[in-house]
């Protein structure tokens, strides 16, 4: 786990333990289920914005991106990016780059959205996508292709 990572789980868990004693004081119950349900929140939310994922170097994403194919800059702990990568799954045609692991993917969506660290940013060509549902993602996908092949189906 990285550092940052493991200072905001023992800010998160002490911030628990101190609440916990502080009702425990009073109601010894309320305090020890209040210790309990805030290790497993702060637990979950830790190993849920730790998670790895997909990730797909910025220097090899952005040759597939000059192959016709998507690019989506992403972050952990995003549930919007969550929801497009369950729904779009094992696309061939899409590149997930974490931004948190690449700083020059992270310059890139900065780049694209204004200094703001907007997830997901899908580029696709010359067009950029801020949090699309999997339906306009793919319908970009289909008329990129549409172009790169007109007269074919």
């Amino acid at each position: 786990m990285e550092r940052r990572t493991l200072s905001s789980l023992a800010v998160g868990l002490g911030g628990v333990v101190v609440v916990a004693v502080v009702l425990g004081l009073e109601d010894l119950r309320a305090g020890v289920l209040t210790g309990v349900v805030g290790v497993v929140v702060v637990l979950g939310l830790t190993f849920w914005s730790a998670r790895r994922g997909r990730h797909t170097p910025w220097p090899r994403a952005a040759e597939d991106l000059a192959a016709g194919c998507a690019v989506v800059l992403w972050k952990p702990g995003c549930v919007y990016c969550e929801r497009l990568l369950l729904q779009i799954r094992s696309d061939p045609r899409v590149t997930w780059v974490n931004v948190w692991r690449d700083e020059q993917a992270n310059a890139q969506v900065r780049a694209v959205n204004g200094g703001d660290e907007l997830t997901p940013t899908v580029l696709l060509g010359e067009d950029v996508l801020r949090n699309p549902s999997a339906h306009e993602l793919r319908a970009a996908l289909n008329a990129a292709a549409a172009v790169e092949r007109p007269g074919r189906r």
